[in-house]
């Protein structure tokens, strides 16, 4: 386990300034947009952009998955077509995980929806497999977001279960503190995961009790009531060490400078994780 800088946490879209600042941090993970890499690479070129990474000794965690699940049939068939090219530069870079979240209500009849949504990923999944990809899915918890007509996956539980309505080997969880809090949810339902399920991992906090918890209303890992270091242990103790990554969204600015944030939450996390380890 090691802090993940996540974009979040920062005012700018300059993919070298945000490098810089990851290593300014102490940062060996970033999680990077696709659209930043691909930006610079029409602005540069891709070895450029390589080797940004590589002279800072930076990995590449994550990268949203590039496909509209929601789109009608002929739009998505053409996202999950170029798949393969817009993954191929970020798996050059070490990414391994590719991330997408589920919505926790709907308006559409849940039977329709669900069919095609797993049917969906498992197809991204199967596109991803050969690059050596596992996708990551995120159950969002927050109470203010469950208000359509029909309830969908709304916690961990209900996500392993959609996991193997989609069947596929390389499709795992993205848990989120945020959610895992929103969602009421305990360390008990952590124990329960096997290291290879696990793909990512956020952390943040909020301020707010669970049902009153807005999704873009959290602030920095240690500045809420989220108990994150049982969280931290029991991802530990279920056997995950891969990059945790500081996702916080917001609507106010966040307080601070690009800096003063990404040096709290890397200070924050790194106390954080190796208590965790001195603990288990």
């Amino acid at each position: 386990m090691k802090p993940c800088l996540h974009p979040s946490i920062v005012d700018t879209n300059e993919l070298e300034a945000y490098l810089d600042l990851a290593v300014q941090c102490g940062y060996e993970w970033v999680d990077v947009p696709l659209h930043w890499l691909h930006q610079e690479v029409e602005r540069t070129s891709s070895s450029r952009v390589e080797a940004m990474f590589q002279s800072r000794r930076l990995r590449l965690a994550s990268f949203g998955l590039p496909v509209d699940l929601y789109a009608d049939e002929a739009d998505y068939v053409r996202d999950l077509a170029l798949l393969p090219e817009r993954v191929a530069f970020a798996v050059g870079l070490g990414a391994v995980r590719c991330t997408t979240f589920l919505w926790p209500s709907i308006d559409e009849r849940p039977v329709p929806y669900a069919s095609r949504l797993a049917r969906r990923l498992r197809q991204c999944a199967v596109a991803l497999m050969p690059h050596g990809v596992r996708l990551g899915l995120e159950y969002v918890g927050p109470h203010h977001l469950r208000n359509r007509a029909y309830p969908f996956v709304q916690n961990l539980a209900e996500l392993a279960i959609f996991l193997e309505a989609v069947g596929a080997p390389n499709v795992g969880f993205l848990i989120d503190s945020f959610h895992w809090y929103t969602a009421e949810e305990s360390t008990d339902d952590l124990a329960l995961l096997k290291p290879e399920q696990i793909v990512h991992v956020h952390v943040n906090d909020a301020l707010e009790e669970p049902s009153l918890a807005h999704d873009q209303r959290r602030c920095l890992p240690g500045d809420g009531r989220i108990p994150l270091a049982s969280f931290l242990r029991a991802l530990y103790e279920a056997g995950y060490r891969g990059p945790v990554s500081t996702e916080v969204l917001h609507q106010e600015p966040l307080a601070g400078s690009n800096a003063e944030r990404a040096q709290t939450a890397f200070e924050r996390l790194t106390q954080m994780i190796a208590n965790v380890k001195g603990d288990c």
